[in-house]
């Protein structure tokens, strides 16, 4: 009987030591596992970071991209508006040498 409860009180301890080592175990991964969690919570707060960076960069984007549209239709306005001239000097000089060919005629 004695021998019996001496078996059982070194399978005890042996389960015990075990049940230490997994504690242990647990321990260490719960540790590992806070800093992991840690590091995610860190890269998040970069993230948002990041996206309201690029969400002010957009805004800059398109009113720079709204600006360049006014003023490509303020040049094209320009242009057309100096070509109607050209065309009104072009025509002006074309009736006044048809103007000056016929004087030339007539003398």
């Amino acid at each position: 009987m004695e021998e019996l409860l001496h078996k059982i009180m070194l399978q005890l301890e042996t389960m015990d030591t075990r049940l230490k080592g997994v504690d242990t175990r647990l321990e260490s991964m719960d540790t590992r596992l806070e800093s992991v969690e840690t590091k995610l919570e860190s890269m998040d707060a970069r993230l948002e970071n990041v996206e309201t960076k690029l969400d002010r960069i957009q805004l800059t984007l398109d009113s720079h991209h709204l600006e360049n549209i006014e003023s490509d239709d303020r040049l094209l306005e320009a242009i057309h508006t100096t070509n109607d001239r050209l065309d009104f000097q072009r025509d002006k000089i074309s009736k006044t040498e048809e103007d000056l060919y016929l004087l030339k005629q007539k003398h």
